[in-house]
């Protein structure tokens, strides 16, 4: 093995590793709100959805910061030195949610952790994508985007054997990312595209210029629609919904949510193939609105658990998967190196403030429609057809070298 591939090896581990504990810091509160919740303010507090979803849109303001902050810091100071900060960031404040005495203190500590999750992708993403051979660049991407549902699955069995020890247990192990830092400190030096940039972002608003608009509000449109569909229709309900609708005991809901994560993982790995073969703009439509016409369907006709909910909950993992693998592949494709993480950010992360406000009419919806947490994902499900919509305006990109 040469020098070169050995370096792209620890490159692909530490950015796949980073974006696997960004899943599972991430996806913990999800998983142990309702258990979280029930004794910070009552099981049968009547705003249990409202208070559920303002924390969730909490977190997802700082993820929105987070986006924005550390891409600037990425094309600033280095993607390698950015990314160390933000994994320790998100390690430490999940692990202390654990501590959390009040619901406003668990929101504090998940605002903090959002915001170094925020900056988790967007550098991970650049540092492969800059340090990887054209011919490689593709399929060590979709390899890097199956980290987030792998950390999913990983959070759905740390939860299925610590939260029977109780919620806080499952907090405090999101700590452990912290090891990653000191791998990629001592292992992993900065892409040789953005070391030979003589002037670096002084002004992370650059992004904001004439010549990088439609691309840029395009890929925010993208990004937001996703996160949205994400965390107003999937991550957060799903769990909650087969806990509150389908009547799922802990080992039903871990299985529901397990498989969906399980086909996301192949749904991001797939996006790498199908890329290669077919236009960004038609596999990015494909998967926008087959979540839709699943996650519409499933979340409106079914009220008992079955096996028919978990055969539509593997669909809507796989096609939900496509998307973001499709993304981490495609965002860098549209930006030159000098502003790229600033830009990913921003379109991928900060877009989680209309996410957020996204999260907040979702917890409106389940107290308007009586707890009905079904009907209120099903309504939110559309926000993946617009995905659908803005993906036929995509520009499409070159599958060779990054733009300088």
């Amino acid at each position: 093995m040469t020098q070169n591939e050995e370096n792209h090896k620890k490159i692909l581990i530490a950015t796949w590793l980073g974006w696997l504990f960004d899943g599972l810091d991430s996806s913990l509160y999800p998983l142990v709100a309702s258990q979280a919740l029930s004794e910070l303010i009552g099981a049968d507090n009547p705003d249990f959805g409202w208070i559920a979803a303002k924390v969730l849109a909490i977190f997802l303001f700082g993820w929105s910061l987070g986006g924005f902050l550390f891409g600037f810091l990425g094309d600033k100071l280095g993607r390698a030195k950015a990314l160390s900060f933000s994994i320790l960031t998100y390690a430490i404040f999940t692990g202390l949610s654990g501590l959390s005495h009040s619901w406003e203190e668990l929101a504090i500590f998940r605002f903090l952790a959002g915001v170094g999750v925020g900056g988790e992708w967007a550098l991970g993403v650049a540092l492969l994508a800059e340090s990887s051979k054209p011919e490689k660049r593709i399929m060590s991407t979709a390899y890097l985007a199956t980290g987030f549902p792998i950390g999913y699955l990983i959070a759905v069995l740390v939860n299925l054997i610590l939260s029977p020890f109780g919620w806080r247990w499952v907090f405090l192990f999101g700590i452990v990312p912290a090891i990653l830092v000191f791998f990629i400190r001592k292992n992993i030096k900065e892409p040789e595209a953005w070391s030979s940039i003589k002037q670096k972002l002084n002004n992370p608003f650059e992004i904001f210029k004439k010549e990088y608009s439609f691309k840029l509000w395009i890929a925010f449109s993208l990004g937001v629609t996703i996160s949205l569909g994400s965390w107003g229709c999937i991550l957060f309900w799903l769990p909650i919904w087969a806990d509150k609708i389908l009547g799922a005991d802990l080992y039903q809901k871990s299985i529901l949510t397990f498989i969906s994560m399980f086909t996301h993982v192949f749904g991001t790995y797939a996006a790498g193939s199908l890329l290669l073969r077919y236009k960004r703009k038609i596999v990015l439509f494909i998967g926008y609105l087959m979540c839709f016409l699943i996650a519409c369907f499933m979340y409106s006709y079914f009220h008992t658990y079955c096996l028919t909910v978990l055969f539509l909950a593997a669909l809507l993992g796989f096609f939900f998967g496509i998307i973001p693998g499709a993304l981490a592949i495609y965002f860098p494709e549209l930006f030159p190196t000098k502003i790229r993480t600033t830009a990913q950010g921003f379109c991928y992360s900060t877009g989680r403030t209309i996410t957020a406000l996204g999260a907040l009419y979702s917890g409106y919806l389940v107290r308007y429609f009586r707890g009905d947490i079904g009907l209120a994902a099903s309504l939110m499900s559309t926000v993946f057809l617009f995905g659908a919509i803005f993906s036929l305006f995509a520009p499409e990109t070159t599958k060779d070298n990054l733009p300088n």
